[in-house]
């Protein structure tokens, strides 16, 4: 049940059942890895929903996966006395504030750069944030294309050369614009709506020019 919240599948279906089952037993958890971080979420005694899930406990999992290791989740989950529980969940629900928190600066960052430099009339925007965490770069192209409304590709420094995420609208399949500038890539993969690339930094002038010189949508889109 956790895990078909946690990764936006439909709520229909035997999916639907799960869900609901699940979350009635997430209500009586003996684990004390997950009852330990229901607590520092205030969430005890309370009925959990899945927007508890998608929103509140399934971030706190991922954040330690996104910035240090997803081990640490593991340990948080395995673990069987309280007051360690109780330790590593105040870790994690830290760790998703300091996310949460990079996450802001760097949208904001992006926000800002697409703005000065004139690119809401690109109609893929291409945004390159050195500083930014890797793997916030997915969550960061998400909140650019609620804005915006165009297919947005958000790209970070690694330690080997440029990485980024891109997310789309309906009217735009991502992957296969992908593959038509996949000279400009040293990885990449996804499908209509989202996608994942490697690449060198100085392709990234370059790869925005041809994203847009092949991009078909119009205004409508």
């Amino acid at each position: 049940g956790f895990a078909t919240v946690g990764d936006v599948m439909d709520l229909t279906g035997e999916n639907r059942i799960l869900v609901k089952l699940g979350l009635k037993a997430l209500e009586h958890t003996k684990n004390p890895g997950m009852k330990a971080l229901i607590a520092k979420n205030k969430l005890s005694d309370k009925p959990l929903s899945a927007y508890h899930i998608g929103f509140v406990l399934g971030p706190c999992i991922n954040a330690s996966g996104r910035l240090d290791t997803a081990k640490r989740s593991l340990e948080l989950l395995l673990e069987r006395d309280e007051v360690k529980a109780s330790a590593l969940a105040g870790e994690l629900v830290e760790l998703n504030e300091s996310r949460k928190y990079m996450t802001q600066q760097e949208t904001q960052k992006a926000l800002e750069q697409i703005e000065k430099e004139g690119r809401e009339k690109d109609k893929v925007l291409v945004v390159y944030l050195p500083e930014c965490h890797e793997s916030l770069a997915g969550i960061i192209a998400g909140k650019v294309r609620e804005k915006y409304h165009h297919p947005v590709f958000i790209l970070t420094k690694g330690e080997d050369g440029v990485k980024g995420s891109g997310r789309s609208i309906e009217a735009y399949h991502m992957y296969d614009a992908m593959t038509q500038v996949k000279q400009f890539f040293t990885k990449y993969g996804g499908h209509k709506l989202a996608a994942g690339l490697s690449m060198r930094e100085e392709d990234i002038e370059p790869l925005r020019i041809a994203l847009n010189k092949n991009c078909t949508l119009t205004e409508d889109d």
